[in-house]
């Protein structure tokens, strides 16, 4: 039965996806449909859970601090889905320019940042080597529950009245008779007024499926791995290093470590290179001095940026009914609460009530054109 309201098909069950469809839910008749046998398989499923607010641009920051009370004070339907967690830079005295440049760049936005010297790095990471010896401390921080997060935004699309739908691999779109009509590889087509693109790495390809012309978005590839220390590492706070080779973070009694990799990939299910998972366990030792032989878990997932680093929200300039919600890279998770809400305001065309602290032309489409 029709409801007269407009129906909008989210392609694409991360968390940008649902963060999205939650909101546009108000408005629109959404269904989410989902490539993979659970939502969130790809990125979101392999995020380093973090919400840090200087973190990669000012677009992205500005977006962050619009996020941060959801994360502190969720919404009803989401329980607890983020705790306190230090965030440290840590660096050698030769690289001593990296945490000046770090904090010329952010302590104005951030002024709650502050130098930290050798005795205070040592007394949040007693095993970190003597070369590390001064730093940066951010106290803003959060770790994020993400699957409990992507979990609570699908359960909240349905209550909502959304549909989700997975094992839905979409293989054409077509619109020559005025309203979409997505195909896929298996189950029977959907017709939809609005195409929403969250598809994350492959979002280029769905945009090839519409006919619309492709953002120039570019995958890379990050590996994590798990190990676990013969200390208590519990207290630590999540530490990356001034050469963006290396972060590590407690995860309960195991400590979540990446080399901070950024190898680009074509759209896949990302797996760890072996070589990759032999450097992050070799900075790791250079750092703590600690000597890992195999991690007890290993993965990698895929970080889709454009050119200038800024999320992709609005219609195609191309095509009316084709609305971009990508190039996330690795802020995605953290910038969900901002991000879903704005993408559900532009879909629906209420550029003057406008939630998040950017505007239209910052994150359109056809600033890329």
């Amino acid at each position: 039965m029709s409801t007269g309201r407009k129906s909008v098909l989210v392609v694409g069950g991360g968390i940008a996806g649902f963060s999205l469809a939650l909101h546009a839910s108000k408005e629109f008749d959404v269904t989410v449909v989902e490539a993979e046998f659970q939502p969130g398989y790809h990125s979101s499923g392999r995020s380093a859970a973090v919400f840090h607010i200087a973190f990669e641009n000012d677009i992205v920051h500005r977006l962050s601090l619009d996020s941060e009370s959801f994360f502190l004070q969720p919404p009803r339907g989401f329980g607890a889905i983020a705790s306190t967690l230090e965030h440290m830079l840590i660096a050698k005295t030769p690289e001593k320019s990296r945490v000046d440049e770090f904090l010329d760049t952010w302590s104005q936005r951030c002024p709650w940042l502050r130098r930290v010297s050798r005795s205070e790095i040592v007394d949040r990471i007693p095993l970190l080597t003597d070369e590390y010896t001064i730093g940066a401390l951010d106290v803003r921080s959060l770790a994020i529950d993400v699957h409990t997060l992507l979990d609570c935004y699908r359960r909240n699309v349905v209550e909502s009245g959304g549909k989700v739908t997975t094992q839905r691999r979409l293989v054409a779109l077509d619109d020559s008779n005025g309203q979409w009509t997505a195909s896929f590889a298996q189950g029977e087509p959907i017709t939809a007024d609005i195409v929403v693109n969250a598809a994350g790495a492959w979002a280029d390809e769905i945009a090839n499926l519409a006919g619309v012309a492709p953002i120039g978005l570019v995958p890379k590839r990050r590996t994590g791995l798990r190990v676990h220390l013969d200390s208590n590492i519990r207290d630590w706070p999540m530490c990356y290093t001034a050469s963006h080779s290396l972060y590590f973070k407690p995860e309960g009694n195991a400590l979540m470590l990446s080399p901070a990799d950024a190898t680009e990939s074509p759209p896949c299910d990302a797996q760890p290179e072996m070589y990759d998972v032999a450097v992050a366990l070799d900075r790791l030792r250079q750092c703590l001095g600690v000597q890992i032989d195999r991690p007890s878990e290993t993965w990698a997932g895929l970080r889709s940026f454009v050119d200038d680093g800024a999320p992709v929200i609005g219609f195609a300039s191309d095509h009316p009914g084709f609305f971009w919600h990508s190039a996330f890279g690795g802020f995605g998770v953290q910038t969900s609460p901002a991000c879903g809400k704005l993408g559900a305001e532009l879909l629906a065309s209420n550029l003057g009530s406008m939630s998040a602290n950017v505007s239209a032309q910052e994150i359109g489409p056809e600033r890329l054109d």
